[in-house]
């Protein structure tokens, strides 16, 4: 509706335009206007004429303003639907991000506050000792142990040398509404990639992996973060399978 209303306005501009040119054209004839004026009879016909020549160029320079107008708001139009038509067909693409282990642990110390359940692995070689940062007494220890008291459901997969860990969390929230479960898989290969994919409350989920294990490249490497539907779900079955191959940590 809006545009057509610019159009109109355009159209009308033109009219108007023209009008007032013909009427300009007609002045000489006015002899008591140009009197008033103190324009001289020889100067009339040329002023007129210059008049009429001003009300026409107007007239276009609106209608073409008015124009310009309609062109930007179809083209925002078009780019907002092609917007929409794009991200109506990827809909399950969602934001990767980057930071560093360090910088992931303490994103996640925070978010594991408001999460309902969590799903995590702890897998690395014995003599990676960079992982022990985030072990025992570390504010993200801590925060899952106040979150699990608070009724969070925790599910990790950890390496042997984890195991005293997580048999140490399990025996600090016995009694309280959250759930703890870990077992230990041994003979995974090495590297390993290391994930934790969050569940919030409000039931949006993201997946978390990076940490990748190995003698050479050690713990806090490259973290990524997204909560792509196929990947968390790739993520989780994952978990599954690992959880379904180790030996539930008592």
């Amino acid at each position: 509706m809006p545009d057509r209303k610019r159009s109109r306005r355009g159209l009308v501009s033109v009219a108007v335009g023209i009008v007032l040119g013909v009427v300009s054209m007609a002045l000489p004839s006015f002899d008591s206007l140009w009197s008033f004026l103190g324009v001289a009879r020889d100067l009339r016909t040329g002023h007129s004429t210059a008049l009429a020549i001003l009300f026409l160029c107007l007239g276009f320079l609106v209608a073409l303003y008015f124009q310009q107008e309609e062109f930007k708001a179809e083209l925002e139009r078009s780019l907002r639907n092609e917007s929409a038509r794009l991200e109506a067909g990827l809909p399950a693409f969602g934001l990767l991000t980057r930071q560093t282990g360090d910088e992931a642990m303490a994103t996640l110390t925070a978010l594991v506050a408001t999460a309902r359940t969590v799903a995590n692995t702890r897998i690395s070689p014995p003599k990676v000792e960079v992982a022990a940062r985030h072990g025992a007494g570390s504010a993200w220890d801590v925060a899952l142990r106040e979150a699990l008291a608070r009724g969070l459901t925790y599910r990790e997969v950890v390496s042997p040398n984890h195991s005293d860990l997580a048999r140490a969390r399990k025996a600090a929230i016995a009694g309280s509404t959250g759930v703890y479960e870990a077992v230990t898989v041994r003979n995974l290969p090495s590297p390993f990639l290391n994930f934790i994919v969050v569940e919030q409350r409000d039931g949006t989920k993201e997946v978390w992996f990076g940490w990748l294990a190995s003698l050479t490249s050690g713990f806090d490497g490259t973290v990524v973060r997204t909560g792509e539907t196929h990947l968390v779900s790739l993520f989780e079955r994952w978990h599954t399978e690992l959880l379904g191959a180790g030996t539930p940590v008592r």
